[in-house]
C-alpha cells in the first residue's frame, strides 16, 4: 500500500507544469499510519508562490490536493507555513504544513533534510503530526 500511495502521488505530479522546488515530507508510524506530504513551488526571478501541495495517508491514499489559489503562505521569524482548508477527508477543518526553514537565512541541498509539521486544525483543537522533510530542487 505504501509504494501505491508514493506511485499515485508521483503520478499526479507528473501530470503537472514544470515546479522549480519545495519538499517532500514523512511522518513515520502515526495512529493513522505514514503521512506524506509534498509541497512544490513554481520559482520566477523574485517570487517563490507555493503551487501544489498534496496530502495522503498511507492508509486512505490521497486525502487533499490543493493549488496556488487555495494556498496561503505566511512567513515566520524561522519558518514557513502554508495554509489551506481542510475537508472530510483529512479531517480537518484547515490544515498547516510548517516547514522550520526559513528561504534566504540558509540554503538547503537537495535532499538535505529539515523538521516540519502537519497541523490538523478542528473545531478548537489542533493535532500535531512530525515531518522529516527533505528539500526538493528542479534540475
Amino acid at each position: 500500500m505504501n509504494n501505491l500511495v508514493k506511485l499515485m502521488s508521483v503520478g499526479l505530479l507528473l501530470g503537472t507544469s514544470a515546479f522549480g522546488s519545495g519538499y517532500k515530507c514523512t511522518s513515520g508510524d502515526t495512529a493513522q499510519g505514514e503521512w506524506f506530504v509534498q509541497m512544490y513551488n513554481h520559482t520566477s526571478i523574485q517570487t517563490r508562490v507555493p503551487a501544489l501541495v498534496i496530502i495522503s495517508n498511507e492508509a486512505q491514499g490521497t486525502v487533499l490536493r490543493r493549488g496556488a489559489a487555495e494556498i496561503t503562505k505566511r512567513n515566520r521569524a524561522n519558518s514557513v507555513q502554508f495554509v489551506m482548508e481542510g475537508n472530510r477527508r483529512v479531517d480537518a477543518d484547515s490544515v498547516i504544513l510548517q516547514i522550520l526553514h526559513k528561504e534566504g537565512q540558509q540554503t538547503l541541498s537537495e535532499r538535505e533534510e529539515v523538521a516540519g509539521q502537519l497541523i490538523l486544525v478542528r473545531d478548537d483543537s489542533k493535532e500535531v503530526i512530525s515531518l522529516a522533510c527533505a528539500r526538493y530542487l528542479k534540475g
